[in-house]
């Protein structure tokens, strides 16, 4: 028998030979999946010290914390990110949309457009998004 669990813990390491664009997209989907239902429950700002941490410079910090306190959500495009990570960014993102206990239909539409913005099947994009709503 498989446990799927959705994995709550993105390190700096996973980043370590990402690039800049990488991360910022990381950062943004972050934002945006918290923002999305446009409610910021306490528990969505653990993921956002997280986001955070992985900004450099300070503009981007206060770009970004900007942005969340107006709920604003930043158009993310394609990107290039290997399988490996692009699953762990994914179930991370899942499982900042479902930290309330509950995956709302826009959280949910949020995750689609991550999962294919990095290239993701649509099978494990879907599984993803029922597994979440439990």
């Amino acid at each position: 028998m498989y446990k799927l669990h959705l994995d709550r813990e993105l390190s700096k390491d996973v980043f370590i030979s990402s690039s800049k664009e990488t991360i910022e997209w990381v950062v943004n989907a972050i934002a945006n999946i918290v923002v999305a239902d446009g409610v910021i429950e306490k528990h969505e700002f653990v993921a956002l010290q997280e986001a955070i941490g992985l900004l450099k410079d300070k503009e981007e910090i206060h770009a970004l914390m900007d942005r969340v306190k107006k709920k604003e959500i930043i158009e993310i495009r394609a990107i290039k990110i290997n399988d490996e990570l692009a699953i762990k960014v994914f179930f991370y993102l899942a499982a900042i949309a479902v930290i309330d206990g509950e995956l709302k239909k826009s959280e949910a539409e949020m995750l689609k457009k991550c999962g294919k913005c990095m290239g993701l099947e649509d099978d494990l994009v879907k599984a993803v998004i029922v597994f979440a709503r439990g």
